[in-house]
């Protein structure tokens, strides 16, 4: 029993039901250490309330608690649905590898609700947590998993450890946010509750750095049970999050930080699922060099939890050349191309880009992105994306992205480089594949003659596909032997697209070797997938965020053209029908009969034949050298899998 209570005191001491409300709208820095105080203060004083949640949890069922009181802990927050009937806060605790969380749901008082994740959003193979009332009014709390048909099944280890609820009707300490859209006072749950990143349970999702597709679902009740109850009848709600955030601070501005915003002016959001919305603009006059130091998302009100993500794009042009206006879908989203629309293309470089559920983005105290001065053009793009699966209409936005900037110059300029691969359209995947592998190259020979002496520090980094990416790596040798990975997304998402602080900063030495890795699946797809710029077509792209800015921008690769041809001439031996000569690279790939065998076949073929670099400077030309038919560098040591912190 004494041990029962010092566990319990330990997983819920930070739960204060008596003390004073905090302010939800200030925001506060991330203290762990502040956080872990605060819970050893609190072990004695709810320790018996502590026992009390365990003993109902242990049976599902769940008390009406006090109002919950807002932790400053939980620093992160982000909308679940457009309607705002769904919220949700966390907070991390490293130390402990868990999250807490706290869950906003507007339900009726007998309707019964489902918060969990799956691998992409999926209501099949999912973990989630049923919070439902039964015919007496009695709630419960109940950590469960869906099967591959759907059917859901209560999980004999119930991880999801209920801190904290709040079932009364009527408005409680909401974020102000949830009042803003609340006509009349609304009845709101609040669950706050804790789970391990990873459980070792094998029902259970584990939760990592990368992208976690967070699902929910709602339903009538009062129901009699929830073992066998089918969750694929219901249309969950998916909100597509970054968990685990880096544990890095951001340095303070200088007293001489300026802002300016780039934003878009009244648009009127279609009333359709996506849109791709993009204006040109002209960036302040800023006559001397400057430093960007931080950057954020500006949401319109109404708008949030309908813009999606936004980018901003520098137009790299000289600083004399005009960029038309542009005010429309973007050229591919239902805007008919004109001719003049092609000079945009410039507009490629990202300068500041925000997804749903992100922070702010700064630079490390060693660097900032340069902006300003004589040669540097004023002219970029505004790119927002709109999801709007409930068709709402006469939503007027006015989003964008805001820059923190100052004079006062930090040690290093910033640079952003390519890795990945070419967007061409010898690299391809065929159709109907559920896992197809592309890896790009950054090769040790370039970043020989590419990279500084004494290296960059790699501090950010965007992961990059179209629609039929799934998974994207990018992995770090030095002279064969593989180093801890830059960046990893076993989730990916082409809809959630984010510049993310890596949680430690990644040293990448001149003769150092990168290699991005891009998972695909086109089993929807019936014709073969080509690289390029089109939103049909597909990339593999990591853009990283770095210091010093080196003379390398973009460090690519694609299959070497004579090892193509040596694929083509294979596929011709192995079928009887003519496949087409090589000086049209996309009708020789629609030429070869699709199977598995040929798809296997021109797999290996990227994996091992020799690569054609981009080794490029700013500028767009290569560095000097021989760069087509490069051998791919041979890995003798990689990294053995990574323990899981499971008990034996």
């Amino acid at each position: 029993m004494l041990r029962c209570m010092e566990e319990c005191v330990r997983r819920y001491g930070q739960v204060n039901s008596t003390e004073t409300t905090k302010n939800t709208d200030s925001i506060e820095k991330p203290n762990e250490d502040r956080f872990l105080r605060k819970m050893s203060h609190l072990l004695i004083k709810y320790a018996i309330v502590a026992l009390f949640l365990i003993i109902y949890g242990a049976t599902g069922n769940v008390s009406s608690a006090g109002p919950v009181v807002y932790d400053k802990d939980l620093e992160y927050e982000s909308p679940l649905d457009q309607e705002h009937t769904m919220y949700l806060k966390w907070g991390l605790d490293n130390s402990e590898r868990r999250i807490v969380f706290q869950v906003y749901a507007k339900i009726a008082p007998d309707d019964w609700l489902a918060f969990g994740f799956s691998d992409y959003g999926e209501s099949f193979n999912a973990d989630l947590f049923l919070f439902w009332t039964d015919v007496d009014g009695g709630h419960h709390f109940q950590d469960t998993y869906s099967d591959r048909t759907g059917i859901l099944h209560v999980d004999k280890n119930q991880d999801f450890d209920l801190l904290e609820a709040d079932t009364r009707p009527g408005r409680v300490h909401i974020p102000k946010i949830l009042l803003a859209k609340e006509e009349t006072p609304g009845g709101y749950v609040i669950l706050t509750f804790q789970r391990k990143w990873d459980t070792c349970d094998s029902n259970d999702y584990i939760i990592d750095s990368g992208t976690t597709h967070v699902i929910f679902f709602t339903g009538t009740g009062p129901i009699n049970a929830i073992e066998g109850m089918n969750v694929t009848s219901h249309m969950p709600g998916l909100q597509r999050l970054q968990l685990l955030k880096s544990p890095i601070h951001p340095p303070k501005f200088p007293p001489d930080t300026k802002m300016f915003e780039m934003l878009v002016e009244n648009v009127p959001i279609p009333a359709k699922e996506t849109t791709y919305w993009c204006r040109t603009k002209k960036l302040p006059k800023i006559t001397e060099k400057h430093h960007i130091i931080q950057f954020e998302g500006v949401i319109s009100h109404d708008s949030i939890g309908i813009v999606h993500h936004m980018e901003v794009f520098h137009c790299e042009v000289p600083p004399d050349e005009e960029i038309p206006h542009y005010n429309e879908p973007c050229p591919g989203e239902g805007s008919s191309m004109k001719p003049w629309m092609q000079r945009i293309g410039s507009c490629r470089r990202v300068i500041g880009a925000w997804a749903m559920g992100a922070g702010p983005f700064w630079y490390p105290e060693e660097a900032g992105y340069p902006i300003g001065g004589a040669d540097f053009s004023r002219y970029v793009m505004i790119e927002v994306h709109f999801n709007n699966p409930t068709l709402k209409k006469g939503i007027i936005d006015n989003s964008g992205i805001r820059f923190y900037y100052t004079p006062t110059m930090r040690p290093h300029d910033a640079g952003v480089m390519e890795l990945g691969l070419e967007y061409i359209d010898k690299m391809a995947v065929p159709p109907h594949v559920e896992d197809f592998e592309l890896e790009g190259y950054c090769i040790p020979k370039c970043t020989k003659v590419g990279l500084p002496r004494n290296g960059i520090h790699i501090f950010g980094s965007q992961l990059h596909t179209h629609l039929t990416g799934k998974r994207v790596v990018t992995k770090h040798y030095r002279d064969g032997v593989e180093l801890p990975e830059l960046n990893r997304d076993n989730h990916y998402s082409p809809h959630f697209q984010e510049i993310r602080i890596l949680h430690s900063p990644v040293h990448v030495r001149q003769g150092d070797e990168l290699i991005t890795t891009c998972t695909h699946n086109t089993m929807s797809r019936p014709n073969i997938t080509f690289g390029g710029f089109a939103i049909s077509d597909e990339m593999c792209v990591n853009y990283i965020h770095y210091y010093p800015k080196s003379k390398l921008e973009v460090c690519k690769s694609s299959i070497a053209t004579d090892a193509l041809e040596k694929f083509f001439d294979t596929a011709k031996r192995l079928d009887d029908r003519v496949i087409s000569p090589m000086k049209v690279v996309s009708k020789s790939y629609k030429s070869v009969r699709w199977d598995r065998v040929t798809t296997n076949l021109l797999e290996a073929f990227y994996m091992k034949e020799p690569i054609s670099m981009q080794c490029n400077q700013s500028d767009g030309h290569r560095f000097p050298g021989h760069w087509d038919d490069s051998e791919i560098p041979k890995i003798t040591h990689p990294l053995p899998t990574p323990l899981r912190h499971c008990p034996p």
